[in-house]
């Protein structure tokens, strides 16, 4: 018995630090971790929040309950993973779409050729890659942090795939992850795939653009003389 596959329209969810209009100078789309709430996920980015910075974190389409041992249902967290082991590449295919839509609508609303930077972190760094990979959204650079590919996701056949551009990957000093997450493996993939990448050093606590390399946020074009 097999399982078959039926596409239907259906509502994502997510959460905007900022809002689009004609002041935004930068805008990032940050793809959360496994498991990860888009709350607990937001609180990482509130050094990036910044008026002329509009963040963008889009939630996965898998949402559930994480209960903790000290709460009830209906305290339970709600979090969010990106694909199943069993679905990955039809759940691959809605991401992609799910992911270009959004980020046409919010650049729509934002001044033409605003610089985008590309965020992902643990499991979301791959499906930020895949998404990319696809080369349907214009982006200036990516950041990949405590980068986790799972099984279903051939990693050097996706950074082959990526568009040439700059690429920051990002690691803990700590020892809360996993070797894979270390980040100097990662780089030299990038490296041999013929993109420009560099390894940066974070502690635990909120990012900073200085942990990101501020200097790589490309800046802005200025605004056109009024007519």
């Amino acid at each position: 018995m097999q399982p078959q596959f039926f596409t239907t329209p259906r509502t994502a969810r997510y959460i905007s630090l900022g809002e689009p209009g004609p002041g935004i100078q930068h805008v990032w789309f940050c793809l959360h971790g496994r498991e990860q709430s888009l709350q607990d996920f937001a609180s990482q980015l509130v050094n990036l929040d910044t008026p002329e910075r509009l963040l963008v974190l889009p939630e996965g389409l898998s949402r559930y309950a994480l209960p903790a041992l000290d709460t009830t249902p209906e305290t339970a967290a709600t979090v969010a993973s990106w694909l199943a082991p069993d679905s990955s590449e039809a759940d691959l295919a809605d991401l992609t779409v799910y992911l270009n839509g959004l980020a046409a609508q919010v650049l729509a609303a934002c001044p033409p050729n605003t610089p985008v930077t590309v965020l992902g972190f643990g499991h979301g760094a791959a499906i930020a890659c895949r998404w990319l990979a696809a080369g349907r959204i214009p982006y200036d650079r990516l950041v990949l942090y405590a980068s986790i590919f799972p099984a279903e996701i051939d990693r050097q056949a996706t950074l082959a795939a990526l568009p040439n551009r700059p690429v920051t990957v990002v690691t803990t000093t700590t020892d809360t992850f996993t070797s894979e997450a270390a980040g100097e493996g990662l780089v030299q993939d990038l490296q041999a795939a013929g993109l420009t990448a560099q390894l940066r050093y974070v502690s635990e606590g909120p990012l900073t653009l200085a942990a990101l390399g501020a200097s790589g946020e490309v800046p802005a074009d200025p605004p056109s003389p009024a007519q």
